[in-house]
């Protein structure tokens, strides 16, 4: 059975990294299966009510913990989990009240609070071992979080494998294709020039070859090009 998953953060201190980590999972999991934006809930609906409804049918709850997370939404002031009607506290408060996986994770570099930092109806969630995720280590890090959420070791994860094969043949057709369209400008200019077709001038068979061998090497160039890429991101 697929679990559900409801994704907590702040948009402006850690919504970039939230979101390509609901990426990845929305490639293994139904987007029906992820809660991930309070502005997916409509006008006139109860907040509370709906996040506890969404939490109440969830199996994890993933909170990302930045820098920002418990500064105060108007300096000068108390952080902003202390007021009543913070939806962060809200959805921790309502994770926290259930059995199911909380995992908070800490987003480049940031440390999770002390317990008297909180409130003391979200306190506990100090208590949860936290994961990092930093931009040094982005992908084994997404990597390791999603294996939490699924609840597989690292031997098992045969998405890995099965992305970066479905990368690779990706970037190899793109190679492919445009080699072909080079090839076609090339007939196109031979043809304009010479006002005749290239099969014309160097024969079917060789014409045919051409294309052929000019795909193979696009195709390989595309693999290149995707490994090179992989390893300096």
């Amino acid at each position: 059975m697929a679990k559900r998953v409801f994704i907590s953060y702040r948009r402006e201190d850690t919504g970039s990294a939230a979101g390509r980590v609901y990426d990845r999972l929305s490639r293994l999991l139904p987007k029906s299966n992820l809660f991930f934006d309070v502005n997916t809930i409509g006008g006139g609906e109860d907040f509370v009510q709906r996040i506890e409804s969404e939490i109440g049918r969830s199996d994890v709850a993933l909170v990302f913990v930045g820098d920002k997370w418990l500064e105060p939404a108007h300096p000068p002031g108390s952080g902003r989990i202390w007021e009543q009607d913070d939806f962060v506290r809200a959805e921790l408060r309502a994770a926290l009240a259930r059995p199911m996986l909380i995992l908070p994770i800490l987003v480049a570099g940031a440390r999770m609070p002390k317990p008297e930092q909180l409130p003391e109806d979200v306190r506990a969630v100090t208590g949860k071992n936290a994961m990092p995720l930093r931009h040094e280590s982005f992908d084994d890090d997404a990597e390791n979080i999603v294996a939490a959420v699924l609840g597989v070791s690292a031997k098992d994860r045969a998405w890995e494998d099965q992305g970066t094969l479905r990368t690779k043949i990706g970037y190899g057709i793109g190679g492919a294709i445009a080699a072909a369209a080079l090839l076609l400008l090339a007939a196109l200019v031979h043809f304009w020039a010479l006002a005749r077709p290239l099969s014309a001038t160097i024969g079917g068979p060789l014409t045919t070859l051409l294309l052929i061998g000019g795909m193979i090497c696009g195709f390989w160039l595309g693999l290149r090009y995707e490994a090179r890429k992989r390893k300096f991101r």
